[in-house]
């Protein structure tokens, strides 16, 4: 998966997780629902300042568009689940937080893949 791909399903990942159609976030944003949607199939990669709307429209730094290692921009699904959980993580308390990242552990090592 190249960079475009990866970013977009970020965005797509993104906006589903705070349960927004392409419609309003493209409203929120102030670019076209085709915009959005080329964006988000990995067509083509938003500029800065449409990043920096979409960080503020999703509430998340620039930085989480982009994939955090190789794997994560070879794979689709894991940069789209990567995002959800960063989502999710992000409206946790640190105690919370705490306790997610001892489950994980506990699941990492039972079923390494």
């Amino acid at each position: 998966m190249d960079t475009k791909n990866a970013v977009g399903a970020k965005i797509k990942a993104l906006r589903k997780e705070q349960n927004l159609t392409q419609p309003k976030l493209a409203e929120k944003i102030e670019r076209s629902v085709d915009t959005l949607s080329n964006l988000e199939r990995g067509i083509s990669l938003p500029n800065f300042e449409t990043l920096e709307r979409l960080s503020a429209a999703l509430n998340v730094p620039v930085r989480d568009f982009f994939p955090a290692s190789a794997e994560e921009e070879k794979d689709p699904k894991r940069a789209a689940i990567f995002a959800r959980l960063n989502s999710i993580a992000r409206t946790l308390p640190n105690s919370h937080l705490e306790v997610a990242v001892e489950q994980m552990a506990i699941l990492a090592k039972r079923n390494p893949e």
